[in-house]
This record gives C-alpha cells, sequence and structure tokens, in this order.
C-alpha cells in the first residue's frame, strides 16, 4: 500500500494520547513525551510533502486541521493542568480555534470567505515549538540542557533551510519561523530564569494565536450580527460545551491525566464534529449541527443548573464533564455516520 498524506494524518491523532500520558510522569518519561511529540510534529511536516506529492484529498484537508487543533489541545492541556501556565492564557488560544471554525461556517453562501492566512500557519507551529519548549524548560529547569537544545536546534534548522534554499530556491513560511522562534527562545532562556521564560513563551503563543485571528474575527463577527441575533446565539451555543469544560479545569477534582484526560477527550471530538459539519456544509450535504445546539447542549447545561442547585458546584462539575464528554462522542458518531458517504469520497477526490 502506498504511503499518502492521509495515513500520516490519521497516525498522527491515533498517538497523540502516548506521549500525553508520557507527560504525567517522571524527568525521562517527559524527555520520551518531547522526543514523541517532536516525532508527531514532523509528520504534520512529512504529510504536507505528500500531498504535494500525490495531490491533497477532501478529507485531507479536513484532517490536516484538525489534527493540528488535537495536537495543540494535548499539548497545552497538560502544561494547565501541571501549573506551568495559568488558564487564563491557554483558554484564549482555544477560544480561539472554535470561533474561526463556527465564523468559516457562518460565512458558507455569503459573498465574503475566510481564506487561511500565513500567519494562521505560522501560529500553528509557534504553538506546536512553544509548548514543547515550555515542557523542556520545567523538565530541566537549571537552563543549561534548554540552551543546548535550543542552540542545537537552530544549528539544525538553519543547516535545513540552506540546504533547502540551495534545493528549492526558497523557505517555506513555517521553516521561516522556526528558525525565528528557535532564535528567540534562544535569547529568552539565555536571559531569563526558568520561571519567567515560560511564562513569555506562553505569552508569545497567545498573542500570535489571537492576532492571527484578527483579519477572520474582522470579517466575520460583522457577518454574523448582521444574520440577527438567532446567528449570535448560534455560534455560542456551537462553542460553549468545549469552553465551559476547558474554564471548569480548576474545579475538577485532582485525578491527575483522568480528569484532565476528559477535557483533551471533549475538545478533541469537537474538533473532529465542528470540522465535519463545516465540511459537509460546504459540499451541500445534511447540517444535523442543530441536534448539538438543540439537544446536547441545553441538556448538558440543565444538567448543571439542576446539580449546582441541588449539590453545589464540586459535586456538579465532574458529572457535567462526563455527561458532556458522553454527548460530544455521540454527536461525533452520529456526525460520521450521517455523513459517512462524503467521508468515503473525500478520501479519493
Amino acid at each position: 500500500m502506498k504511503l499518502r498524506a492521509n495515513h500520516l494524518t490519521l497516525l498522527r491523532i491515533l498517538l497523540l494520547p502516548f506521549p500525553y500520558f508520557l507527560v504525567y510522569g517522571d524527568r525521562w518519561s517527559r524527555v520520551a513525551a518531547l522526543i514523541a511529540f517532536a516525532f508527531l510534529g514532523l509528520t504534520d511536516y512529512l504529510d504536507g510533502l505528500l500531498a504535494r506529492r500525490d495531490g491533497g484529498t477532501s478529507l485531507g484537508r479536513l484532517l490536516d486541521p484538525i489534527a493540528d487543533k488535537i495536537f495543540i489541545a494535548v499539548t497545552l492541556i497538560p502544561l494547565v493542568d501541571l501549573g506551568l501556565l495559568p488558564l487564563w492564557m491557554v483558554w484564549p488560544i482555544f477560544l480561539r480555534e472554535f470561533l474561526v471554525t463556527e465564523l468559516r461556517n457562518v460565512l458558507i453562501g455569503t459573498e465574503k470567505q475566510l481564506q487561511v492566512t500565513e500567519l494562521a500557519k505560522i501560529k500553528t507551529t509557534v504553538q506546536m515549538i512553544g509548548a514543547g519548549l515550555i515542557l523542556l524548560t520545567d523538565t530541566f529547569p537549571e537552563r543549561s540542557v534548554s540552551v543546548a537544545f535550543l542552540a542545537g536546534a537552530l544549528l539544525a534548522t538553519v543547516f535545513i533551510a540552506v540546504g533547502t534554499y540551495l534545493k528549492e530556491g526558497e523557505l517555506s513560511s513555517r521553516l521561516r519561523v522556526a528558525m525565528g522562534l528557535l532564535g528567540v527562545g534562544f535569547a529568552v532562556a539565555l536571559l531569563l530564569e526558568s520561571e519567567n521564560i515560560i511564562l513569555v513563551y506562553g505569552l508569545i503563543m497567545l498573542a500570535i494565536t489571537w492576532a492571527s485571528g484578527f483579519q477572520y474575527f474582522r470579517i466575520g463577527f460583522p457577518v454574523c450580527m448582521g444574520k440577527g441575533w438567532k446567528s449570535v446565539v448560534r455560534l455560542a451555543a456551537s462553542i460553549v460545551l468545549p469552553l465551559v469544560s476547558l474554564a471548569l479545569m480548576p474545579v475538577m477534582p485532582p485525578a491527575a491525566e483522568s480528569a484532565t484526560g476528559l477535557i483533551v477527550l471533549i475538545l478533541a471530538i469537537e474538533f473532529v464534529s465542528q470540522g465535519l459539519d463545516m465540511w459537509a456544509v460546504q459540499e451541500n450535504e445534511p447540517d444535523i449541527s442543530w441536534v448539538k445546539r438543540m439537544v446536547a447542549v441545553p441538556a448538558a447545561l440543565a444538567v448543571a443548573a439542576f446539580g449546582i442547585i441541588s449539590y453545589g458546584l464540586l459535586l456538579t462539575v465532574p458529572v457535567f464533564i462526563w455527561i458532556t464528554a458522553g454527548l460530544c462522542l455521540a454527536y461525533a458518531l452520529i456526525d460520521m455516520w450521517v455523513h459517512r458517504r462524503l467521508i468515503v469520497r473525500g478520501h479519493a477526490v
């Protein structure tokens, strides 16, 4: 069987749980997690090469950004759980990701469309490298390992860039950003203490993530508001479950990866179903997203309201998270079943 871009993308998604659990281990377990994340990040570059070699497919254009978003969820959420990054810094990153996809949905059928910007592509690279640098800095707080790693990575990236330029006559935006980010990371690692280094890396990720969303918001929000309050409510209802679940992380039971894993699962499932819903609308296939907005969301929020009134917030949150995960998974499975022919067709086209 010929290796295709879609195979690598699916492999990346399927293997992401393994480094996630390694993050919660000892120092060498974290090192293994960093190596695994680096390998999976490399597959993101390789599947792009394969897609250009063989020609992309509709399914591949859906899966690639979904895989990138799940990658970010798997890397950033443990950093919050371990206390390395504050939730206020990470929550807006996911708000941006969910908002942009829903705004694309709002604009389908209108004259205005949201094209993928160069900064949006750079944003993904920044998030991947930034999360890795934060974990590396915390794993080796004495900084000597981080500085040596960054120096070696920067030197290797420069060599790759030179070879790529000599062969192709140009450098990809991601390669340029990788060199720039590694250079900044190297300078920060030399000048600051570990805690401040992590904070700076997090702020850089947050700033670039939201800067990359500016054009999408500038075009999408006015159109959404112009369609009336129903469009605004639909937008909010489409993203409320994953974002509320993420916001409740601080009051989740302290069961480490088992509790946080549910949050990651909810985010990952929602990224999949959100992307599939948008693809279905673009292909004039049945849009069943109303099931989520009119059934799943009210059911989860009703459980939360009843639980808080009857049993209090701390006892209600775990139940709400479990019910939300179940509802999101059920909706995603129904969504994939309804659009199974679209998925099969998209694998070849």
